[in-house]
């Protein structure tokens, strides 16, 4: 971490990616993986996370797929989980 900023590795690629504002001025972020191999991919992310000073979750959607959820995080910290799911 430098500057307050974690550096993700890159890692499976999201299905779909969704940000929305919080009304503290911060930001939820989810990463959702479809298909079959959905929570594999999501789980990759897992023993990284683990170690972050940030809250994050995995869920299971009701259509079958897996979502990491970040919430609440900064500007900053969307930029950086953008660039893991985005490459």
């Amino acid at each position: 971490m430098s500057n307050g900023v974690v550096d993700i590795p890159a890692g499976p690629v999201a299905d779909r990616l969704s940000v929305w504002p919080l009304d503290d001025g911060t930001y939820g972020l989810d990463a959702t993986f479809q298909g079959a191999s959905g929570y594999e991919r999501a789980a990759q992310y897992e023993d990284f996370l683990t170690d972050l000073p940030i809250k994050w979750s995995l869920r299971q959607e009701l259509d079958g797929g897996w979502t990491l959820r970040f919430s609440p995080i900064s500007a900053e910290q969307v930029s950086v989980a953008l660039s893991a799911f985005v490459h």
